[in-house]
């Protein structure tokens, strides 16, 4: 039954579908879109699409989704952004202080900047007409160089603080924007990454797994079981708590107790008592304070000069010899800075080869001195030279500076950072090359404005579309997924099923340790004491392409860096994956004589002797 419109009293059936949000039919959603004052200049495609309008006040035409209108309806707020800009920047000129910009714009209509500066030749004027004031040709330039195509400048006299209306030149998104915002480039081009690359998000790690200090100041007889076995490290649900120091019982949400378990009344004491302290100190002289006494290095008499006071960075001289120039009060608490940066061990540094690695790979082999990825940290803002793998492109920019914005990879040629490709080699080996951008230029769980076509590894003739985060979590040719699971399949699994006790099929497993997917699909899973083992049968015709095999290869890294045990049954003549490591084992199985009870059983010995 299709869905009908969420409006009251409204029976027609929604432009689209959804859950658990409410949906519309098209005359309520172009009802919407009046009440923002803007009329449709194209079909609804999607509540998460960008459509075009046309503003009812200025005539402007630029690219909104449903749910920003929806969100400037709430608030009575109408959503072109043309009238929105041009009114802030009015009213940024009527201000007293900006009085001689608009004076120096009624001059530019009439005179040359030259002109203006040869009668006017303040620094203030100076300033304005070389970087307050874009003429037409820079400001097409500078669009140029961010990727836009100008359209419109909707306001006159073009000032930083003006609108302007651009194109995207790779999403064609018409959008206005203030002249300072050009920078930031179009949102299309943004490929932020989810967390810092040093301290990764836990993701959906459950609060049992995650041996966090919290666990400890959970309330067993408040909470019920459900809840201590099913909450994540980010759940953001309340809780109640006991802290172990005062047996104080609280509320408060899992995320922020996993992120740093605090008692509210232990903080209230220690907030107390160092209100109390700093307020002794104050009072109480540098003298008084041997460890400040000892490193004193200032003229003045340290018996007049308190610790916490109006006065200036004071100097001190450490034990080794340095001489910062900090307040009093903060040399106490954290002592010598140059101590505490040459005492940083090398060890802890997180260097740029190790922490990212996809961005050390394109580090320049002989433009960068004695500089490497191995001796120069990840967010280093040292400009160094780079050299893209795709193309040969060489270019110049710091090493923080790679990590931001638009996360380039390649910015010649417009590929990403952390994309399809690069996470899911064997996967992007199916894309197909009619889609419009290539897998270098798509992250693995991206929501694409098109659906993307595949063209199957093991027969190219399956050709099909899916969208990109269905691949990346496990869905495979639909024709080939036709066949099933073979009678060999079915015959080791029960084979495995008789031996073990009992024998999962194709379970799915998440863990944060993957790296190439979020999660993978295991063919047959076992428990062996307090192993966990991972039996993966390969059928020499379906694992055959090299694609396949990367997958294979890729998908067993994985599954050992989550702490599984891994057996691959490869079918002959398929080659080895040539992995090294002590919990992976290959066995060589034969489709025309299975032998599933005796395969089972040497997996099952060879796994007892981990043991």
């Amino acid at each position: 039954m299709a869905q009908v419109c969420s409006t009251s009293g409204c029976a027609n059936p929604a432009a689209f579908t959804t859950r658990s949000k409410p949906a519309w039919c098209t005359a309520c959603i172009d009802g919407m879109l009046r009440d923002g004052g803007l009329e449709p200049a194209e079909p609804f495609a999607g509540p998460n699409r960008w459509r075009l309008t046309t503003c009812l006040t200025c005539g402007v035409q630029a690219h909104y989704k449903l749910d920003y209108t929806i969100s400037k309806n709430a608030f009575g707020e109408k959503t072109c952004r043309a009238c929105y800009w041009r009114h802030w920047a009015g009213q940024h000129l009527d201000q007293p202080d900006f009085a001689y910009e608009r004076v120096l714009l009624e001059l530019l209509r009439d005179h040359t900047p030259d002109e203006i500066l040869r009668e006017y030749p303040q620094p203030l004027v100076a300033e304005f007409l070389t970087s307050g004031w874009w003429p037409p040709d820079k400001l097409v330039a500078h669009l140029d160089d961010n990727g836009f195509d100008l359209l419109d400048i909707l306001r006159d006299g073009n000032t930083r603080h003006g609108p302007v209306l651009a194109r995207c030149r790779a999403c064609r998104r018409h959008q206005v924007m203030r002249i300072s915002d050009i920078g930031w480039g179009c949102i299309c081009s943004r490929n932020t990454r989810s967390s810092n690359p040093t301290s990764p998000r836990a993701g959906r790690m459950l609060l049992t797994d995650s041996e966090s200090p919290a666990l400890q100041w959970w309330d067993h007889e408040r909470n019920d079981e459900a809840t201590l076995r099913t909450a994540t490290v980010l759940a953001t649900r309340t809780c109640h708590w006991i802290c172990p120091e005062c047996d104080h019982r609280f509320e408060a949400k899992i995320q922020r107790m996993t992120d740093r378990p605090e008692c509210p009344a232990c903080a209230q004491r220690e907030r107390a008592a160092w209100d109390a302290e700093y307020e002794r100190l104050k009072f109480t002289p540098i003298a008084d304070v041997p460890e400040l006494a000892a490193a004193w290095a200032e003229e003045d008499d340290p018996r007049v000069v308190m610790v916490v006071g109006p006065s200036h960075p004071r100097r001190f001289r450490c034990q080794n010899g340095h001489t910062p120039r900090v307040a009093p009060l903060t040399y106490l608490q954290s002592g010598c800075q140059f101590c505490r940066a040459t005492g940083r061990s090398q060890a802890d540094k997180r260097w740029l080869a190790d922490t990212l690695p996809e961005i050390a790979a394109q580090w320049h082999p002989d433009r960068n001195g004695r500089y490497t990825p191995e001796n120069v940290v990840w967010d280093s803002t040292r400009t160094v030279w780079w050299r893209s793998d795709c193309c040969g492109h060489e270019w110049q920019e710091s090493v923080r500076a790679r990590d931001k914005y638009a996360r380039w990879r390649c910015p010649a040629c417009r590929t990403i950072l952390d994309s399809l490709a690069w996470r899911d080699p064997g996967l992007a080996a199916e894309w197909s090359p009619a889609n419009p951008v290539s897998a270098w230029q798509v992250r693995p769980y991206a929501d694409t404005d098109f659906t993307p076509e595949w063209v199957c590894a093991t027969n190219p003739e399956h050709v099909w579309r899916a969208s990109v985060a269905s691949r990346s979590n496990g869905a495979e040719c639909p024709d080939c997924r036709e066949v099933g699971k073979s009678r060999v399949e079915l015959a080791y699994h029960a084979a495995a099923t008789e031996l073990f006790g009992k024998a999962r099929s194709g379970i799915t497993v998440r863990d944060t340790a993957f790296t190439s997917r979020r999660s993978w699909t295991v063919d047959i899973s076992v428990d062996v004491g307090e192993h966990k083992v991972g039996i993966e049968y390969d059928g020499a015709y379906w694992h055959s392409a090299p694609a396949k095999m990367l997958v294979d290869e890729r998908k067993s890294l994985d599954l050992l860096a989550a702490g599984f045990v891994v057996v691959r049954l490869r079918e002959d003549p398929l080659p080895s994956l040539g992995i090294d490591n002590p919990r992976y084992r290959e066995v060589r199985v034969y489709a025309t004589a299975p032998r599933a009870a005796a395969v089972m059983a040497e997996v099952r010995d060879w796994v007892s002797g981990l043991l």
